[in-house]
């Protein structure tokens, strides 16, 4: 792997006045590293939905699940170091009950390339997240958490790249149209405000206060999360990586900008 959080991160170093009061920062983090630490179940559906692809499987169990676990426990052991008094192995439990039955195969796409082209849009939001996530780090003055994002950053913008090669590997024989593609972007798009987030912020709910979370206060910190998008979200990028499957000309390209960017903004990005 590129780096390694036990080796390469200094946890002693973090700013702990900085954050440690920081309600949102608690709770984003501590969903990111709920998902991120339960890839292993995508990365074995997603190795047996492509076993047809020697390839393809071999970086997807050596490579991209690893990765992808190891950004969890970096974000986990961010969050023990920083708020040491959650219990974070029992909220993880509660959220990892109700999250397991969602990550099914029957789930994906209907064709070996649309899962991959679904797998680019994943990719495009979580790259594009903590690439806000470290320039809100560096805002609120806490490098540590600042180069925990940018690391993971990277990672992701390089998985992007892999699905994006064997999107258009697959789609060679299946020649999905461009209308095709859009489809798929805006269904992977839509499910943004998907369940993943609410079962994590229930499950941080029910181990801080014993009890399920409140309508109003996860509809709170969904309108703190589009605060925090306004700001930090890097939309160029995330227009970019979105438009790169549709393989169209510089002009077009720039002529559709506003459209996606509206789009983007429209669906809670």
């Amino acid at each position: 792997m590129r780096w390694n959080y036990q080796k390469d991160i200094d946890y002693s170093q973090i700013n702990k006045e900085s954050v440690k009061d920081n309600k949102f920062l608690f709770y984003l983090v501590t969903i990111a590293s709920f998902i991120e630490i339960t890839s292993d179940e995508y990365a074995k559906n997603l190795s047996q939905y492509y076993n047809d692809n020697k390839e393809a499987v071999n970086w997807l169990q050596n490579k991209w699940e690893k990765e992808e676990i190891q950004h969890g426990e970096s974000l986990k052991k961010y969050v023990q170091t920083v708020w040491s008094d959650f219990d974070w192995q029992k909220a993880y439990e509660l959220f990892l009950k109700d999250y397991i039955p969602l990550c099914k195969s029957e789930n994906f796409q209907p064709t070996k390339a649309k899962e991959m082209l679904a797998r680019m849009i994943v990719e495009t939001g979580t790259s594009t997240f903590y690439r806000a996530l470290e320039a809100y780090a560096k805002e609120v003055n806490e490098p540590v958490l600042a180069k925990i994002a940018y690391n993971i950053y990277k990672d992701e913008v390089d998985h992007y790249s892999y699905f994006d090669r064997y999107f258009k590997l697959y789609n060679e024989n299946e020649k999905n149209k461009r209308g095709d593609i859009v489809k798929v972007i805006y269904s992977r798009l839509k499910e943004v405000d998907n369940e993943d987030a609410y079962l994590a912020f229930n499950a941080i709910c029910k181990t801080k206060k014993g009890k399920e979370c409140e309508k109003k206060d996860y509809e709170e910190f969904k309108k703190t999360i589009n605060e925090f998008a306004k700001k930090y979200y890097p939309y160029n990028m995330s227009i970019k990586m979105l438009l790169h499957p549709l393989s169209l000309n510089k002009t077009v390209e720039k002529a559709m900008v506003p459209t996606i960017r509206g789009a983007i903004k429209i669906l809670g990005l």
